[in-house]
């Protein structure tokens, strides 16, 4: 099973994460990495974990190397998205569609495309959504945080409409949510809180398809405290000495470091409630008393070049050590190694009988909680969400109503001096977070869930299995190609017929489905494997005519349909076609009512389409027609994609035509036919490569070529 791991924003990489640096490379950063090794280790898995390539100097160089190993079945892959500098997730939305481009492009380089895709996050989830349906593969998401809880909570601080939308892109975000879960075959979740109550406000919400599995964690990093006291020889030198450099820096801030330590361990993010933790300290003489507070809340320099919300906590809570007058009982370390201290400090308070607090009024999920209880530390923490799942599995802490404050001081007051419970809680939390917690059973789950999706693929199966047993494929246009002589298209259909085994038969046109459909019905031509239709921007597959959702979703991007037509109304010479099946989705086609003047009617087209209407492709056949198409759209471009879907070699393609808008089937790497019948324009291209000009018109023309690149033998 080949899986794409999809994780765009934060810093990503191997080792020594930078929990916290920022507000987009926290608990989310750390899973995916840990899950991506854990599956490494798989030896039926080959995984893939895709995020941005930064190349900043403000960040490590590791960032900007393309490929990084994670084990012997795993990999990041770094692909370029909105320039190289490094971008908080919410600037990333107007970059997204060319991490699509550049996605889809590694996998051709690879020559395949994955088995299952699983985002990460709203934006990942639109990259893997485009990719998903365009290799119609099955798509997994994870949430891991929710645009429409956010936005509830933005506007309880009074966050404005316009910054709403303008900073945090919201609404596009919730769009995108919905989207991807409307698509996706599996939803991931932690915690049943966020399963029930989170996505419970979104439409697309499907509870068949949602499972809880919760998280592992690299328990070897996190051992109990109390190893230290028995002299683990595991425990290396690297561990004492992160141990060391932690209390060192804690004795900078603190007067009495024998005190128990009350530890709060979360990014400067407002939501966390730090400042309510201090100010139940700092009113409680009590527990200055017995207790010092120590508050890690991410990783920084200078407070005053930190992004607004990051600048804003810490400020307040410098405000709030000074108003308490805190100093000598209040640590707030401004440096530590996400993945080598943050073990220790937790095993530091445990062994000082300290004790974990989140003031954070809600947590969707709570790694910090599991962290602490996996090495003895118990805690303290909101009795919502999902916290109370790890509570209900480890009894490893105490839930309390973040509301309340008297009762959050008194938990933490009654832990802080209940030897016997403090004990209790700390051996709850070694022993529990080890069975429900252990990446082992998490990824045993994982790749269940994974196995049973995989079997659901839409892969057209039978059509796979045609195009896996062909030699060559033939496409052929159909007017004044195939058309033209029913003697000839009975020779030429015959062949088609006896060829059938080895030999594919596609249709490429500028007519819709129905119409290419009735024109065939005419003549004994077997039903074609594939037809492209309205001049490339359709594909459909087989005598059921499914369509390749996968090519429309590719071809959309930047197609301004309505944008075009206005653009275009004022120009007398050009009247839109109005025959049935004419104008499609994605194709608008109009008759050239003067086609003497082709040249600057042509301009003035350029002209009025400019730049304000997306990007598009122009066809011109007969200088009497023209057909506006995406930019990724063409007859060509189409064989292209076939080609790449279905694993056909481009040299074994043979494309047919007569006219204008066949001429991009010609210009790509295939063996073209173009018959005697031919428009005079297409004579610019005889004398190129693998271009083969045939003696006869349409079907007889087109088995002379046949025979030529012995597709078929005479």
């Amino acid at each position: 099973m080949y899986i794409a791991i999809i994780n765009l924003h934060g810093l990503v990489r191997k080792e020594d994460i930078e929990m916290g640096r920022d507000a987009d490379t926290g608990g989310q950063t750390r899973y995916v990495v840990d899950l991506v090794k854990e599956l490494s280790k798989r030896e039926d898995v080959e995984v893939d974990l895709f995020t941005r390539l930064i190349k900043d100097v403000r960040y490590d160089a590791g960032y900007s190397k393309s490929i990084e190993k994670l084990g012997e079945h795993a990999r990041i892959v770094r692909l370029n998205c909105g320039g190289t500098k490094y971008l908080r997730k919410e600037l990333l939305w107007p970059y997204l569609d060319e991490y699509v481009d550049n996605l889809i492009s590694f996998f051709r380089t690879q020559k395949k495309g994955p088995d299952i895709i699983h985002a990460h996050y709203a934006d990942a989830g639109y990259v893997a959504t485009e990719v998903a349906t365009y290799f119609q593969t099955p798509l997994v998401f994870t949430g891991h945080s929710l645009g429409r809880n956010k936005l509830e909570y933005l506007r309880s601080q009074q966050v404005s409409e316009e910054k709403l939308d303008q900073y945090y892109h919201i609404h596009t975000r919730i769009k995108q949510e919905e989207r991807t879960m409307r698509h996706a075959n599996l939803v991931i979740t932690s915690t049943h809180y966020e399963k029930d109550t989170l996505y419970a406000p979104y439409a697309s919400r499907e509870a068949e398809k949602m499972k809880v599995i919760p998280p592992g964690l690299d328990l070897e990093t996190f051992f109990p405290y109390y190893h230290y006291e028995i002299q683990d020889p595991s425990i290396t030198e690297e561990m004492k000495h992160a141990q060391y450099t932690m209390v060192r820096e804690l004795q900078r801030f603190l007067t009495n470091m024998d005190k128990p330590f009350i530890l709060a361990l979360c990014r400067p993010d407002a939501r966390k409630n730090i400042d309510l933790l201090i100010e139940i300290y700092g009113k409680s003489k009590d527990l200055q008393a017995i207790a010092n507070l120590v508050i890690v809340a991410g990783i920084r320099d200078d407070i005053s070049s930190m992004e607004e919300g990051e600048r804003q906590v810490l400020t307040d809570m410098l405000l709030l050590m000074d108003r308490y007058d805190l100093y000598g009982k209040m640590a707030i370390p401004k440096h530590h190694n996400p993945g080598r201290d943050v073990p220790e400090i937790y095993r530091l308070a445990a062994m000082k009988r300290g004790v974990f607090v989140s003031t954070a009024a809600l947590e969707n999920f709570g790694l910090t909680f599991i962290e602490a209880s996996a090495v003895g530390l118990p805690f303290i923490g909101t009795d919502k969400g999902g916290v109370k799942d790890i509570f209900e599995n480890c009894e490893s802490g105490v839930l309390v109503d973040i509301a309340d404050h008297q009762a959050i001081g008194d938990t933490i007051y009654e832990l802080l001096t209940d030897t016997q419970k403090w004990q209790q809680l700390s051996h709850n939390g070694v022993e529990r977070i080890r069975q429900v917690y252990n990446w082992e059973t998490h990824v045993d789950t994982y790749l269940e869930q994974l196995g049973a999706i995989k079997t659901m693929k839409q892969d057209l199966p039978a059509l796979a299995k045609r195009m896996a047993n062909i030699e060559h494929l033939v496409v052929c246009d159909i007017d004044n190609t195939l058309t033209g002589d029913m003697q000839a298209a009975r020779k030429l259909a015959d062949v088609l017929k006896t060829n059938q085994a080895h030999l594919g038969f596609a249709i490429a046109t500028g007519r819709s489905l129905d119409s290419a459909h009735e024109i065939l019905s005419q003549y004994p031509f077997p039903h074609p494997d594939i037809l492209i239709t309205a001049v490339g921007s359709e594909v459909h597959y087989g005598t059921d005519d499914v369509p390749d959702k996968g090519w429309s979703n590719y071809i959309r991007r930047r197609w301004k349909r309505e944008a075009i037509k206005q653009a275009l109304h004022d120009i007398p010479a050009l009247v839109l076609q109005t025959e049935e099946g004419t104008q499609r989705t994605y194709k608008i086609s109009y008759t050239i009512t003067d086609p003497a003047n082709i040249q600057t009617i042509m301009e003035q087209v350029k002209q009025a389409l400019g730049n304000h209407t997306g990007m598009h492709h122009l066809i011109l056949s007969h200088d009497t027609y023209l057909d506006i198409l995406p930019y990724r759209a063409g007859k060509g471009d189409a064989i292209q994609y076939l080609a790449w879907k279905w694993g056909l070699e481009v040299g074994n393609i043979v494309t047919c035509g007569d006219s204008g808008n066949d001429r991009d089937m010609f210009a790509k790497p295939f063996k073209s036919v173009i018959v005697a019948n031919h428009e005079p324009a297409l004579d610019a291209l005889k004398r190129t490569k693998n271009r083969f000009f045939a003696t006869k018109p349409a079907s007889e023309g087109v088995l002379e070529g046949l025979i030529h690149f012995k597709a078929v033998k005479p």
